[in-house]
């Protein structure tokens, strides 16, 4: 019987051991209160080699708008977490908030339609 064991050489392959307070600097909650595990988020356009790897996973993650729950689970990482690591990516620039159900429906018509087509049900 063999057992692999890590030698703490090859980084890709047993990946990073960080311990979580250590991605968020010991913060247990974000600091915009407003954020919940719905909130949207987006990536902007700016450089984000700079980050740590965790963070850099977040920003890759949000080309196209994704919730903060479905980042955590994308992630594996405690949704609490993933929520301070969204925050600081907000305070940083990185990622934007909103949802793309922001923007405004102006055909009636068409909401009429789907009220109507509701109330057949």
């Amino acid at each position: 019987m063999t057992y692999d064991v890590w030698d703490g050489d090859d980084e890709a392959e047993a990946g990073r051991l960080v311990p979580l307070y250590i991605l968020v600097n010991g913060r247990t909650s974000p600091r915009n209160t407003n954020l919940d595990l719905a909130t949207q988020v987006i990536a902007l356009p700016v450089d984000a080699t700079r980050l740590e790897p965790e963070y850099r996973d977040i920003v890759r993650r949000c080309n196209d708008w994704m919730s903060i729950a479905e980042i955590g689970a994308y992630l594996g990482r405690p949704l609490t977490i993933t929520k301070v690591m969204v925050d600081v990516l907000l305070e940083q620039g990185f990622l934007a908030v909103g949802s793309p159900a922001q923007e405004q429906i102006v055909d009636r018509r068409l909401l009429e339609m789907v009220l109507a087509g509701l109330q057949r049900l």
